[in-house]
């Protein structure tokens, strides 16, 4: 199952970012940062300059990724309802009833 799981790709809009962040590991670590960042700070402190200095990168190349930080807020959110939906539809998918579909508890 790990395996499984470790293939699987949620995209986001491109629109919303300039190079993507899933592409290479220094763009996980800003996301895994920003996540960190803004659990530990709010988004409302946040900002590339702290970030930047948390990553140890120079704050260009975060730019690189997003043109701001309202971009970031959207590519975050955007991954994470597409996530919800990838584990919606599969765990819905074998499931024939309509009223066991809907009635289904994913705790």
């Amino acid at each position: 199952m790990e395996a499984l799981l470790s293939n699987i790709a949620i995209r986001v809009n491109t629109s919303i970012y300039l190079k993507d962040p899933e592409s290479n590991d220094f763009g996980k670590n800003i996301l895994v940062g920003v996540i960190d960042m803004i659990d530990e700070i709010g988004f409302e402190d946040f900002t590339f300059k702290k970030l930047a200095k948390e990553i140890e990168f120079a704050e260009a190349f975060v730019y690189q990724y997003f043109e701001g930080k309202h971009k970031l807020l959207l590519y975050i959110i955007s991954w994470y309802w597409s996530w919800i939906e990838y584990k919606l539809v599969f765990g819905l998918a074998n499931i024939d009833s309509a009223e066991a579909r809907l009635y289904k508890n994913f705790n």
